[in-house]
């Protein structure tokens, strides 16, 4: 595998098959219930914009620190949720106020996990927070980490 791919994949990867594993339901990780019994009443209004497959799941992690952006464990929330046109649309209830970043995949061939090529590099959609773009990289926390104050918030992303 040459350096750039390496690079990319490493950067890129880093939480996004932790992040398909969580949604699965491994072991730890909260539920979006278990993250608003948790809160303290802010609403996450989160609308995705699906542009080329109006089929499959996306599967969406939302993050409340960059420590646990950076690792892909630990999510606020974990959600699995059905694409049945081009916009999906989903209230994440209960987090507390605070800065948040979402890392997510468009799972098209239904196996719940990030498909990757030979170099690692993922053949299915994927998306953050902010319409965060990847350049040589996944996007950090900086770029892609939002206020949510009290009330609520929402993110509009777009995919594929």
């Amino acid at each position: 595998m040459g350096r750039m791919a390496g690079s990319i994949r490493n950067r890129l990867m880093a939480g996004m098959v932790a992040a398909s594993a969580l949604l699965l339901g491994g072991p730890g990780f909260p539920s979006p219930a278990r993250a608003a019994e948790a809160g303290s009443g802010v609403d996450l209004d989160l609308t995705f914009h699906v542009h080329k497959f109006p089929t499959g799941a996306l599967m969406v992690a939302v993050f409340d620190s960059e420590a646990a952006y950076a690792s892909g464990e630990k999510p606020v929330a974990a959600l699995r949720l059905e694409v049945k046109g081009d916009t999906v649309h989903t209230v994440v209830p209960g987090l507390k106020a605070g800065r948040y970043a979402i890392k997510m995949f468009h799972d098209l061939n239904g196996s719940g996990k990030l498909t990757l090529n030979m170099f690692g590099i993922p053949t299915e959609p994927v998306a953050f927070s902010n319409n965060a773009k990847i350049n040589m990289r996944a996007p950090n926390w900086t770029e892609t980490a939002f206020a949510l104050a009290p009330g609520a918030g929402s993110q509009s992303i777009d995919i594929d």
